[in-house]
């Protein structure tokens, strides 16, 4: 090991206690083929291949969480070697989310081994088909790569299970993979993503795990910056803001065990490249946290429209925009309601709102005068629609089934795209962060009873965005020319076309 290369200690350690570990022999076995362990892979090989007093592996999971291009596919294709020369494991399985990665990890396994004549002597056959990517050895041993399904995980089965891109795992992998492997005599599975996403439910249950004081037979670990630490209370981690944390050389690496250094191969992370980075994230500072800082999304506005994006879109109240229309929603137990106008500001679709209370019986007079009114009327607001008919007549909208799923979609593609502006309001914002969609067939909309906040404030102003961002109508075509009738005198001589009433 380069007397340079120091350990940069996780954020998080756990594992389980062994009397021995092959850790040692798998990292010469790949040094051999000029594969040289960092002292974190180290680290993890010695807790992957501990051995306890049964002669069983200490861990039956292994997870290691850190920033991308660091250690973890370095870490596993030196894993994938010890299990095929060393322990000559029967079956190992390498999945991954997209079928790229794993037809990567493949070429990558395949070269390591034509790099030495000892390796190669030892192969049986490679396979490398789209159906069929395998390294297969004399000695029985099997290495398959698989890209993981939408119907689980069946077909993952292995003695060795590695489940790269573990951020989007899915529970029903996890449930279906588990039984397979029940039968195995020494089962391991590894787990590898960088910071989890806001859906990356599987994940983060394995995170509060390895974070825990009992985790079972799971070992862990986890680089990471500290959350928070911004000079700026409230930062919104812009560029060049003094003291903020993304920018923070000890938090890069913390959480980037690879920067500064030079491998033997040549691979390297630099300062300058982080620089740029954080450049080309500027819109999204904490997508970017969650990839480089290992910062992980929180369930909330993040989990529907992407990390800060919905921060992105927020800004100060305009100082002049004309409201388009308005649009009401009622919670759903009758307890609370909100109105939120809408305008257009420049290019972007401006949403405030404009009250919010409790009960209901107050809406019709919170309606601005002489502007469109929208109301859901197969919600809890249809409770309304009789009270703010008789006070709006013509001037209410009530859209179809269909238009409020579009009302949705819309919303995701104004945030998603930056073109809607709010004004950081407490109330919209709590509503939008307590918000969960709901699946209607094959279309979205906010799920009133799953939600973890009042909805009526998000509701409101999705409907809102929606109407603003239609196409404005085309103009009716103007009216033919009157014809011109000479009117018959009458019997008194008055022309009634020129007789008022």
């Amino acid at each position: 090991m380069p007397a340079e290369f120091q350990l940069v200690p996780p954020a998080y350690r756990t594992e389980p206690s062994y009397v021995t570990t092959f850790g040692p022999e798998v990292a010469d076995l790949n040094e051999a083929v000029g594969l040289i362990p960092d002292p974190e892979q180290r680290l993890a090989l010695d807790m992957m291949f501990g051995v306890d007093k049964r002669g069983k592996s200490a861990v039956f999971e292994f997870a290691v969480v850190c920033a991308r291009q660091n250690l973890k596919t370095g870490l596993f294709k030196m894993a994938a070697m010890g299990w095929l020369f060393l322990t000559a494991v029967e079956l190992t399985v390498w999945s991954a989310h997209e079928f790229q990665t794993t037809r990567e990890a493949h070429r990558d396994m395949v070269a390591l081994i034509d790099s030495s004549s000892w390796f190669s002597r030892k192969v049986k056959a490679i396979y490398d088909s789209s159906n069929d990517k395998s390294i297969h050895l004399l000695n029985g041993s099997r290495l398959i790569f698989k890209a993981r399904t939408q119907s689980g995980g069946r077909g993952l089965s292995g003695d060795k299970v590695i489940l790269d891109e573990a951020f989007a795992l899915q529970a029903g992998h996890v449930a279906s993979l588990l039984p397979t492997v029940s039968a195995k005599p020494d089962p391991q599975i590894a787990y590898a993503s960088s910071a989890g996403m806001a859906r990356s439910t599987v994940l983060r249950a394995i995170r509060d795990r390895g974070r825990s004081d009992r985790p079972g037979r799971l070992g862990y670990l986890e680089w990471c910056a500290p959350p928070g630490g911004c000079a700026i209370d409230g930062c919104e981690h812009a560029l060049h803001t003094p003291g903020c944390a993304l920018d923070k050389v000890e938090n890069r690496r913390a959480a980037n065990p690879l920067l500064g250094r030079v491998r033997a191969n040549g691979t390297t992370l630099t300062e300058e490249y982080l620089d740029d980075e954080r450049q080309a994230f500027a819109a999204i500072p904490l997508e970017w946290a969650r990839e480089r800082l290992g910062w992980w999304d929180d369930p909330g506005v993040a989990e529907v429209f992407g990390a800060g994006r919905w921060e992105a879109c927020g800004g100060p109240t305009p100082e002049r925009s004309r409201l388009l229309a308005v649009a009401v929603a009622v919670s759903v137990n009758l307890d609370a309601a909100a109105v939120v106008g809408v305008g257009v500001v420049g290019a972007r679709v401006y949403v405030q709102v404009l009250a919010h209370g409790p009960g209901w019986d107050w809406l019709p007079e919170q309606v601005p005068a002489d502007v469109k009114c929208l109301v859901d009327p197969r919600g809890p607001a249809a409770v309304a629609v009789p009270a703010l008919k008789a006070a709006l007549r013509k001037r209410l909208v009530e859209p179809t089934r269909a238009q409020v799923y579009d009302a949705f979609d819309a919303l995701l593609t104004l945030v998603k795209d930056g073109d809607l502006l709010h004004d950081k309001d407490s109330i919209l914002t709590a509503s939008a962060n307590g918000a969960v969609p709901r699946l209607v067939g094959d279309r979205s909309t906010w799920g009133r009873r799953t939600s973890t906040a009042d909805t009526t404030a998000i509701e409101a102003a999705t409907l809102a965005a929606w109407w603003a961002s239609l196409p404005a109508p085309a103009p009716p075509p103007p009216p033919p020319p009157a014809a011109v009738v000479a009117a018959a005198p009458t019997a008194r001589g008055d022309d009634l076309t020129t007789m008022g009433f």
